[in-house]
């Protein structure tokens, strides 16, 4: 994996255990294939002996070197080398969400990081013809969506389950230990299937009574 890095660079306090601020930083992170994977840019950076800490943060997610997302947020923490990064709402906490769009989606999270993949927490989002919160999303880039703590509306159904999962170019959702509830039923079911832009679905197992 190949790091740039450009900066301009004030250098303050001792040698020992000193913090370095810079201005109009950027960081670029490339696949093995010479591809932009994703693109960092702060107003402020101060880096410290253990990483780095930013302010003011843009991140640009690609996938096989095609802009995917960007997310945008008021603090960034990072290790050393910029291999794992997470947005926060910055320390104390500012009021301003993690935002983001992309893939037909806008979105907010109180916390987005990224180890090998991206992993949001607090997640709202809309889009596509859905609304959608997770207490947690994991997003390999390309793959699947995996979901935990879930609620999608589409169609006029509202869905609640413990994990699922989203393929995004399908467009398919499926998850376990399904409640469903719309147009006047709730269905309880072991699993589901669904195709949120058709407004159809499938429960299998499932239990049907009136809706209160």
């Amino acid at each position: 994996m190949l790091i740039f890095l450009a900066l301009l660079l004030i250098v303050t306090g001792p040698a020992i255990g000193q913090s370095v601020e810079a201005t109009a930083p950027w960081l670029t992170v490339y696949d093995e294939a010479g591809r932009p994977k994703w693109e960092v840019r702060m107003e402020r950076l101060v880096r410290t002996q253990d990483g780095w800490e930013g302010e003011a943060v843009q991140v640009s997610l690609y996938h096989k070197g095609a802009p995917l997302l960007v997310l945008r947020a008021p603090q960034i923490r990072a290790d050393r080398y910029g291999r794992e990064w997470t947005l926060t709402t910055g320390e104390p906490v500012t009021g301003e969400p993690v935002v983001g769009e992309g893939e037909g989606f806008s979105f907010a999270c109180r916390e987005a990081r990224w180890a090998g993949g991206l992993v949001l927490a607090g997640l709202s989002a809309e889009g596509r013809g859905l609304a959608l919160s997770a207490t947690e999303a994991r997003w390999r880039l390309g793959e699947e969506v995996e979901l935990w703590g879930a609620e999608v509306a589409f169609g006029g159904w509202r869905l609640r389950f413990a994990t699922g999962r989203y393929d995004l170019v399908q467009d398919v959702l499926a998850a376990e230990a399904v409640t469903t509830t719309g147009h006047g039923v709730t269905l309880v079911g072991e699993t589901l299937m669904a195709w949120p832009r058709d407004g159809r679905l499938r429960v299998t197992e499932a239990h049907l009574a009136q809706a209160p």
